[in-house]
């Protein structure tokens, strides 16, 4: 199996599929909760989601906080009450403490900034595990209910880059291999990349923007692992529709375009955390919105009729798939065959 998250249909078939056929008690529970989503939301308006990161850098465990709080402000559409983030850190046994103390620091500075309280951490050195995983659920209440459906003819719009947190990896991990090719501040420049990762002031400027100039907003969605094309397949499925992508308008910055080339790797399969995907009637007007409050967004696509999820890029039309992993895994991959 490929590195990251399970593929779909080995997910449907061997995680979603037994639970649900064990489940006698809980059955009602799961017909109405999101098991395998990013985020759950119950009819009674309590929401939970998680997420995880790993890696050898010491925003690891912010990461993970960063990437549970965009799911849940994502599908609370802004409105995020009583929120509080359980976090377990798995570290090597080769760890001293002064790496963990480090690491803290970065996710009590990341709860604070988005005024989401750690209610419980835990830490666990374990024999078997060669780089940190950091893990968190956030919970919490919204008024926002299940998400209202999308129809053809919206406009898909994307905030910030893709890209923006596999970049700032990357650009950390192999600053003096990159700074070979190209100048230091390009390489310093993305690895200040980690400063974009929230998205809770976006979901904030989103309830905004959708009251000023009625655009409609009617979902959301953090994209993140598997990069834009996963975030745009999940996208379709959540919804069982159809959309067309234009490559053009996805928004890049050129050092994640640099990086991605001296690695051989794919941008838009890349770790895009800090990016949001918003479904609206009225697109245009909700991204002018967004960059005048200085968040650069721009729109992507179009929701249509059926199931295809094209993507156009000039005259070449391709399919999107169901994502087989992380372009960040094979730069791993790469750096581990490399030493």
């Amino acid at each position: 199996m490929n590195y990251g998250r399970l593929a779909e249909h080995i997910y449907k078939r061997s995680v979603d599929k037994v639970v649900r056929d064990v489940s006698q008690n809980n059955k009602s529970f799961y017909d109405g909760a999101a098991l395998g989503a990013d985020c759950a939301i119950l009819p009674s308006g309590f929401l939970s989601t998680q997420a995880s990161a790993s890696g050898r850098d010491e925003s690891v465990a912010a990461r993970a906080i960063f990437a549970a709080s965009n799911n849940a402000f994502a599908a609370s559409r802004g409105e995020l009450k009583d929120a509080y983030a359980v976090l377990n850190i798995k570290a090597p046994g080769r760890w001293r403490e002064i790496k963990v103390r480090r690491i803290m620091e970065q996710a009590a500075c990341g709860a604070e900034q988005l005024g989401i309280p750690i209610m419980c951490a835990d830490v666990s050195v374990l024999p078997c595990v060669s780089e940190p995983v950091a893990e968190c659920v956030v919970s919490g209440r919204t008024n926002q209910g299940l998400p209202c459906g999308v129809g053809a003819g919206d406009d898909i719009v994307m905030t910030k880059w893709i890209g923006l947190e596999g970049t700032a990896l990357i650009a950390s991990g192999s600053f003096d291999v990159l700074r070979e090719r190209y100048p230091a501040d390009m390489i310093m420049e993305a690895e200040e990349f980690l400063g974009h990762f929230s998205v809770a002031a976006e979901a904030m400027a989103v309830a905004e923007a959708a009251t000023a100039v009625k655009s409609g907003v009617c979902y959301m969605k953090a994209a993140r692992e598997g990069g834009i094309f996963r975030a745009l397949w999940e996208l379709a499925s959540d919804n069982g529709v159809g959309l067309v992508a234009d490559l053009k308008d996805i928004p890049v910055r050129q050092e994640t375009i640099e990086v991605c080339e001296f690695f051989d790797l794919n941008p838009y399969e890349l770790l895009t955390g800090g990016s949001l995907l918003i479904v609206a009637a009225r697109g245009a007007d909700l991204a002018k919105r967004l960059n005048e409050m200085g968040i650069n967004a721009a729109v992507i696509g179009k929701i249509c009729e059926g199931n295809d999820r094209i993507v156009r890029n000039g005259e070449e039309t391709r399919f999107l798939e169901p994502a087989k992993g992380d372009e960040i895994f094979r730069y791993y991959e790469i750096v581990n065959n490399v030493r």
